[in-house]
């Protein structure tokens, strides 16, 4: 049989030692039925993309969009804490969007 996803012993955080607020925060106990924007993850990637989502709808006159972000544990739990140690500094070379 499979084990359980998220499994039950996952690594402590190399960033977060103390207990946050935020760690046990849910804005509701029961999912809405439909969302304009799910996010899957509250590591970096997912808590970087929910705030340009957000802040993109600021810049323009479009609504206010609704977002979920879903995650099994605690923020910046998950891959985001157990990376931490391999990230290095790549320079200071940008790319102009006609690069890309």
């Amino acid at each position: 049989m499979a084990e359980a996803f998220p499994v039950n012993n996952g690594m402590t955080s190399f960033w977060r030692t103390e207990p946050h607020c935020l760690d046990s925060h849910r804005s509701t106990e029961v999912l809405p039925d439909a969302s304009g924007i799910v996010i899957v993850g509250a590591g970096y990637a997912g808590v970087s993309a929910a705030y340009h989502c957000m802040r993109l709808s600021q810049a323009s006159s479009a609504d206010k969009p609704s977002i979920i972000i879903l995650e099994a544990r605690q923020a910046c739990s998950g891959a985001t804490s157990r990376n931490g140690k391999s990230q290095r500094n790549l320079g200071n070379s940008w790319s102009a969007d006609s690069d890309i």
